[in-house]
């Protein structure tokens, strides 16, 4: 479902700034939450509504450098979590065009899947890649824990993403 009446430009201001918001959230003050290690992907539902409702190159290579941003803020290595939302992305987009998902359990369901394919994807990267040692003690609960509150915001985000597109179809109908 790509936004026709809305124009480009806005829409990519639009994503490109509640990705700054969620990049900025994610890695300062959700960290403080008492969750421990435990941080919920917010930028990983924003990937996974990219695919869902505008399944555009400009999405993709959006979604890549949402996961590079990430890497650059909050991580050692560089290039995982760009790779990881780009597959995201991907999965998403091909589970979306078979099937309708309008749904907020429905898409709770696909954020949990997404964020479990980032989660086994960084995990097959980082045993190809790094050194083990010590990395599956918390490895696994962390993941799930992670999925599983990347789901259960999922329907908010998407709630806001959509209610902030339909302000923007209204404002360029006055225009």
């Amino acid at each position: 479902m790509i936004a026709t009446g809305v124009f480009p430009m806005r829409l990519f201001l639009l994503f490109f700034f509640v990705g700054i918001v969620l990049i900025l959230l994610q890695s300062t003050f959700l960290s403080l939450l008492p969750f421990g290690p435990v941080v919920p992907d917010l930028v990983l539902i924003l990937c996974v509504y990219l695919g869902l409702h505008h399944p555009t190159m400009g999405a993709a290579v959006g979604s890549f450098v949402l996961g590079y941003s990430i890497d650059v803020v909050s991580s050692r290595q560089l290039g995982f979590n760009a790779f990881a939302m780009t597959l995201v992305f991907l999965a998403v987009y091909f589970s979306s065009r078979t099937i309708w998902l309008q749904n907020p359990v429905v898409t709770s369901l696909i954020v949990l899947f997404a964020a479990l394919v980032k989660g086994a994807a960084l995990v097959l990267v980082w045993v190809v890649f790094l050194k083990t040692e010590g990395f599956w003690l918390g490895a696994v609960r962390n993941m799930l824990m992670e999925a599983i509150l990347a789901a259960a915001l999922a329907p908010v985000v998407f709630s806001l993403l959509r209610r902030s597109e339909s302000y923007m179809k209204k404002f360029d109908a006055v225009m």
